[in-house]
């Protein structure tokens, strides 16, 4: 039975039909290490796809140009098994795998999930799952291993993986008749009103570019990994608390004060993502529900940093009270209502993540809090390839002994590494700064300059 998808699958269906290559993919690794019974991994594996409805649906468009969804049976997905056990050169040839196993394109008409399993050796063996960002995002990643972790146990005692699991009252049907509840209500239309105003004069905001921006861009992202140490951390906590911000709002203000000294603008807007798993049966559902929210600052003159972390804070604060309206519905109705105006697409993103969602050790920010099967070893196998869909994007994680990890993922096609290295030590300079006086002036000379 064919029914409309929910809209953000909508919107990312066009996505994907627009793009060039293949940057909606969500890819991850994971390296186990000792004995694995792959029969018992392959049917945890099929009791996910066969619980989550999303995992094997079917978008096609239909002679009518309507979008539609299908959920296929669970004969349509398969494992794929690559065996490189006595093979020269093996880590060579699973590199190379892993990258052509991430970049395959999707036909989402028939599929929206690819998983395979490489055999190294008998006592290694690396795990790729590539969802695509229809049904994945990072909180559907660590939902996928935490449920992977209870049904290996249970399959490998002979037991069914998904009666260790709460049931799934709330699914596919529920999710997207509740939308077209809150779409009918009014209620989003008063949030769509207030991104449009929030936004109205608003300009993308982008960095100096060391390279022509390409008519075609590949999506091929490079990363760059740093980290703030524990105590440095903790007095910029401290410093937001002070000043009733949460820790949050208190490293994007250090995100914008950086932005603004690298752009010479006092208009800034940064993308954020919101997980939009706002009741508790939304965390249970392996689907890409995450929101883009932007985050606003206007200063002009010369600021102190408790300035901007108060004009930040209110920004926050109004960007989760709306965070269910989408920036493209806003940014539809600025144009429609301004033509001659270039309202603000988002060109760079930052995200801070919850390392307990295992999404940390995936990105190779930390090695904390990895999915655990019984008897096994196991580490976050990072896939030598990367795609980026904004010019930058910032991802901070807070690890386990308390310091800020880092990873910033930017488009070589626009800049030098150089370059982002750079940006990389200015955010941490004025992280120290902050930490000395939170009063300083942003533009102040010495914001670059002193120890912690």
């Amino acid at each position: 039975m064919w029914t409309t998808p929910i809209q953000g699958q909508q919107r990312l269906w066009i996505a994907e039909e627009m793009a060039a290559e293949s940057v909606y993919h969500v890819p991850t690794g994971l390296r186990i290490l000792g004995y694995l019974d792959e029969q018992a991994m392959l049917k945890a594996i099929r009791g996910i796809v066969s619980r989550h409805e999303s995992l094997r649906c079917s978008l096609r468009l239909g002679d009518d140009g309507q979008l539609s969804c299908a959920i296929q049976g669970l004969d349509s997905f398969a494992v794929e098994r690559v065996d490189l056990t006595g093979i020269d050169a093996a880590e060579a040839r699973l590199a190379e795998f892993s990258v052509e196993f991430s970049r395959r394109r999707f036909d989402l008409a028939s599929e929206v999930l690819r998983i395979a399993l490489v055999r190294m050796t008998e006592d290694d063996h690396v795990l790729l799952v590539v969802g695509h960002h229809v049904v994945f995002d990072d909180w559907s990643v660590a939902q996928f291993f935490r449920e992977l972790e209870i049904g290996y146990l249970a399959a490998c005692h002979g037991s069914d993986p998904d009666r260790l699991l709460p049931p799934l009252e709330y699914g596919y049907a529920e999710l997207a008749a509740a939308e077209q509840s809150v779409i009918g209500s009014g209620h989003m239309e008063k949030q769509i009103a207030y991104w449009s105003d929030r936004l109205a004069g608003a300009l993308p905001c982008e960095l100096p570019l060391d390279r022509p921006r390409p008519a075609v861009p590949t999506g091929s992202g490079a990363p760059l990994f740093f980290s703030v140490p524990a105590p440095l951390r903790a007095r910029l906590m401290e410093v937001g608390r002070t000043h009733g911000a949460t820790g949050f709002m208190t490293v994007v203000a250090v995100f914008h004060a950086l932005l603004r000294r690298r752009t010479g603008r006092e208009d800034i807007t940064v993308g954020t993502p919101v997980s939009g798993r706002t009741t508790a049966e939304r965390e249970r559902l392996i689907i890409n529900l995450v929101n883009l929210l932007a985050i606003r600052s206007r200063l002009p003159g010369k600021p102190r940093f408790v300035d901007l972390l108060g004009d930040v804070r209110t920004a926050v604060l109004g960007a989760f009270a709306n965070q269910e309206a989408t920036l493209s519905d806003a940014l539809g109705r600025l144009r429609t209502e301004n033509p001659g105006e270039r309202p603000a697409d988002i060109g760079i993103l930052f995200e801070l993540q919850n390392t307990n969602s295992h999404m940390g050790a995936f990105l190779g920010v930390t090695d904390d809090d990895m999915p655990a099967f019984a008897g096994l070893r196991t580490s976050a196998y990072l896939i030598p390839d990367m795609t980026v869909r904004f010019d930058l994007e910032m991802k901070i994680a807070v690890t386990g002994p308390g310091k800020l990890d880092g990873l910033l993922v930017y488009s070589p096609e626009l800049f030098e590494e150089d370059t982002m290295r750079a940006l990389i030590e200015e955010f941490q300079a004025i992280i120290r700064a902050v930490v000395r006086d939170p009063f300083i002036v942003l533009d102040d000379a010495q914001l670059l300059s002193g120890d912690d």
